[in-house]
């Protein structure tokens, strides 16, 4: 609350505390001042009472419908003592109704418009985007329509909402939607059906201070970058992607093709924001590579940017060093300052 009432800090650190258990999920997209993010709200069962709490949980693919938590109350406030303290977008709100809404993992004129099926993850693997410069997630699936055959396809860029993130295997069989566009999986009904209680995600990070995807790498001896899993070559690709190890929840639909320059409006916002170091050195030696670079900027963005204490913590998950995002960020936007396509690539990834 901070003016008239305590800081998130206050409550945290200092309100009572109780057991509680997450009954409600609620998940919209707002936009204001040109910018769109993401809005996580939280009913939670506190001896019999509903408390109602807006806050970003991290990492958040570990939460579940169900699961116990600590609540600390300080008068009205309350906040969500679980994974890393962040203050952003926390807010006392009326609490959501239980179980899971979520308008966002599938649109919903695909469910008013598209017919109910069954999807079947067959296989998780990944493919080139972008010209060769970053990766993107594709699920071969079998489909099986409410009428009509089943039959077999491709998915990319799928991301799995959150609080399903333990369903994001081979063998899973999902509901879903299919119309004229690509099968869409229904996150929601998937978790209500299945929460995953004491499930982890196949994305939970494995212990090492580089965070989680590169010990998962090092402890499934997969091939390895100086950043992060090796994507060098398909056959890396393929390796890392058998053992669980493509963070794919964290992919956010990244491009497969480059399309228009970002406009001078929005690289001049970057910059004052980010502080960009028009001399940066060659990107062949930077320590964060432009793959690294972006699928840190997009996971940032998708967390609600926050503290950049906090953005640090979003790019050491992700197995940069800590401590180095915000030099490592104002390299890349003084590279893409003096390059338009790297600055239009930069604009699709992060949108």
């Amino acid at each position: 609350m901070g003016l008239f009432g305590p800081s998130f800090a206050d409550v945290w650190q200092s309100g009572t505390e109780s057991q509680g258990t997450i009954v409600g999920i609620k998940v919209r997209q707002k936009s204001e001042d040109e910018s769109t993010y993401i809005l996580e709200d939280y009913a939670v069962e506190v001896g019999g009472e509903l408390v109602g709490i807006r806050q970003k949980l991290h990492p958040n693919t570990e939460v579940r419908l169900g699961m116990p938590v600590t609540v600390a109350r300080k008068g009205k406030d309350a906040v969500i003592k679980w994974g890393q303290a962040s203050s952003t977008f926390w807010k006392q709100i009326k609490a959501p109704a239980p179980g899971i809404d979520d308008t966002e993992s599938l649109g919903v004129m695909t469910r008013r418009l598209g017919q109910p099926a069954t999807i079947e993850i067959l296989s998780i693997g990944t493919r080139a985007g972008m010209f060769g410069l970053t990766t993107v997630n594709e699920l071969q699936v079998r489909v099986t329509p409410a009428t009509g055959a089943p039959y077999d396809t491709a998915i990319s860029k799928v991301q799995p909402a959150f609080y399903a993130a333990h369903l994001f295997a081979v063998g899973k069989v999902l509901p879903g939607f299919v119309g004229s566009g690509k099968p869409r999986i229904d996150w929601q009904s998937a978790a209500l059906a299945d929460p995953g209680l004491g499930v982890a995600s196949p994305f939970a990070a494995a212990a090492g201070p580089e965070g989680s995807t590169a010990a998962m790498a090092r402890a499934a001896g997969a091939p390895q970058s100086a950043n992060n899993v090796s994507t060098e070559t398909s056959d890396d690709v393929d390796a890392a992607t058998a053992a669980g190890l493509i963070p794919a929840q964290l992919n956010f639909g990244f491009i497969d093709k480059l399309g228009g320059k970002i406009t001078e409006k929005i690289m001049g916002a970057q910059a004052g924001l980010t502080g960009a170091n028009i001399e940066a050195g060659s990107a062949d030696d930077d320590p964060v590579s432009w793959e690294k670079f972006l699928e840190v900027s997009a996971a940032i963005k998708k967390a609600g940017y926050g503290s950049p204490a906090e953005m640090d913590a979003v790019a050491s998950m992700l197995g940069v060093v800590p401590g180095t995002w915000a030099d490592a960020n104002a390299r890349w936007m003084g590279r893409i300052m003096k390059d338009w396509k790297l600055g239009a690539a930069y604009g699709q990834a992060i949108s």
